[in-house]
């Protein structure tokens, strides 16, 4: 077996706490973790994103990332690393056994958010415990439209926003709301010992915690 090697932290500091983060999307969640990397991480964490090189973008493939990632470095007890997924269309059975097998390491965390990630950023602007019964169930089934291919959070977010693209979409325009969305993603946390949100709602509040050196 090849021998693990360590992984160069922040300079400077000599057990900078390492968060690796490991996402389903593509682009979404980068875009939104290296600005937090940027604007708002602790001064003794260091992050490191991991990104796709291929087209699977299952949580098994997520997990196998940050699996993979473990098996290169050596891992200090207190680092963390993260699979992000989304509920989506995935299987329960498929989402349950990823979450086991981060159950079974202290540094892996499994971080869920149902229906998808962008959920988390609509949170910045404004509190989806207000809508309707009628939007809490679009918003739940985010459903595409036929004519534009947009689920109804991304409508959601460019009705917001002015623009929203997955693709790219202005960060600097959620970070100053980070606290609020760490706030309102809370409260939809009602049952915090599931292995993953039920109903509506996102863990990327624990990750944005840990981040900022909160935990």
């Amino acid at each position: 077996m090849r021998k693990r090697k360590d992984f160069t932290r922040l300079e400077g500091v000599k057990s900078a706490k390492l968060i690796v983060i490991a996402a389903e999307g593509r682009d979404t969640e980068n875009l939104y973790f290296d600005a937090m990397k940027r604007e708002l991480a602790a001064d003794n964490v260091h992050v490191e994103i991991l990104h796709r090189n291929n087209d699977e973008s299952s949580p098994a493939s997520v997990y196998e990332q940050i699996k993979g990632f473990m098996e290169r470095y050596i891992i200090e007890q207190d680092d963390e690393l993260w699979v992000v997924v989304d509920r989506d269309k995935w299987t329960t059975k498929m989402i349950a056994a990823i979450a086991r097998y981060c159950s079974q390491n202290d540094n892996q965390k499994f971080c869920l958010s149902n229906p998808c990630f962008e959920l988390w950023l609509l949170l910045h602007l404004e509190d989806v415990s207000s809508y309707s019964e009628e939007d809490l169930q679009k918003l739940s089934a985010n459903k595409k439209n036929a004519k534009n291919g947009s689920t109804w959070i991304k409508a959601r977010m460019r009705q917001l926003l002015g623009h929203y693209n997955e693709s790219y979409y202005d960060t600097s325009k959620l970070l100053p709301f980070v606290d609020v969305a760490i706030e309102r993603a809370e409260k939809l946390d009602t049952k915090p010992a599931d292995r993953w949100p039920q109903g509506i709602g996102t863990r990327v509040y624990l990750l944005a915690r840990s981040i900022m050196g909160r935990n």
